[in-house]
């Protein structure tokens, strides 16, 4: 259809401009070119005129007397009428899915309907990237009776379904499994990014029942993206040891009372993740107290899935 309304118009086009420039550029006719033209339309193709006419693609011959409309466009005759336009708009369908379909967990991916997944599941980590998993949260978990375990992106791997056992993903207490455990604690955190919580001994200070033991420290599993909470004494974690960044009354580092040294320092992971670490100081005017000028930045080996806690230099 497209295809006659457009060939259709052409036609009618090119007819109406030679009617026009003939108009504009002839002369008077005499009696003999009347005559010439008559024998010529009753030679050619009965019932086609030769004024203002407009022949579409399947040969039926129309004659108009009057405006000539062709597809979306109202053409004027030599009367004067102003020509008008109307805009055609193409509308193409939207991709069915913006990845490959069928991708195995662990695949790259970026629709977040999991239509490009194996499992339906696209875990997108803004900034980050998405990988293909077993879920999206605890909900989708409920066959192996635990939570999610989100993805991890230092390994490019996607997110699993656990049992509940300790260092395992979660939402809340209910997925974690077993009494040592029991407390789903936030372990990692990336604002507005992932957060990334697991099953542990407590969430915080006050979940520590064992009052030698008052401290809720964080052990960091690093190349796997995750660890636990667990309940130490007082100066028992020692240099380079993992401790909590939350803040006291004072504003300090609730994880200063559990590092051996006194001082829990910030480290900064690919400057997304910010995580504990017990060190030397936690500035420089710490260092000036035993004689030395500089404290260095606690810092996350990747590579060799250490963690530096800071020195006096």
């Amino acid at each position: 259809m497209t295809l006659f309304k457009l060939t259709s118009f052409h036609l009618g086009l090119c007819l109406g401009s030679l009617a026009l420039l003939s108009a504009a550029g002839c002369s008077r006719k005499d009696d003999s070119d009347d005559a010439t033209a008559s024998e010529a339309s009753s030679s050619g193709t009965e019932g086609v005129s030769t004024t203002g006419s407009v022949v579409p693609t399947d040969g039926t011959a129309t004659t108009t007397t009057g405006e000539t409309t062709a597809g979306s466009m109202t053409i004027g005759t030599d009367s004067g009428t102003p020509t008008t336009t109307s805009d055609t708009t193409v509308t193409t369908a939207e991709p069915a899915c913006d990845d490959m379909e069928g991708q195995p967990n662990n695949a790259t991916c970026t629709d977040a309907s999991g239509c490009g997944c194996e499992s339906g599941k696209c875990f997108i980590v803004p900034a980050l990237g998405g990988f293909c998993g077993e879920c999206l949260g605890d909900a989708d978990c409920v066959a192996t009776g635990g939570g999610c375990t989100v993805p991890n992106p230092i390994a490019s791997v996607g997110s699993t379904c656990n049992m509940g056992e300790a260092g395992a993903g979660c939402e809340t207490n209910e997925i974690c499994a077993t009494p040592e455990a029991g407390f789903c604690g936030l372990l990692l955190t990336v604002p507005g990014i992932i957060d990334v919580a697991t099953c542990g001994a407590c969430a915080i200070n006050a979940d520590c029942a064992d009052p030698a033991a008052a401290n809720c420290s964080p052990t960091y599993d690093v190349m796997n993206f995750s660890g636990q909470y667990v309940c130490v004494a007082d100066a028992s974690v020692p240099q380079n040891g993992g401790c909590n960044l939350a803040k006291d009354a004072m504003d300090l580092p609730v994880g200063n009372a559990a590092c051996e040294s006194g001082f829990c320092g910030e480290a900064n992971v690919m400057g997304l993740v910010k995580l504990g670490i017990c060190g030397e100081c936690n500035s420089n005017a710490d260092c000036v107290k035993i004689g030395k000028v500089k404290c260095t930045t606690p810092e996350v080996d990747l590579q060799g899935a250490t963690l530096l806690g800071s020195i006096c230099e």
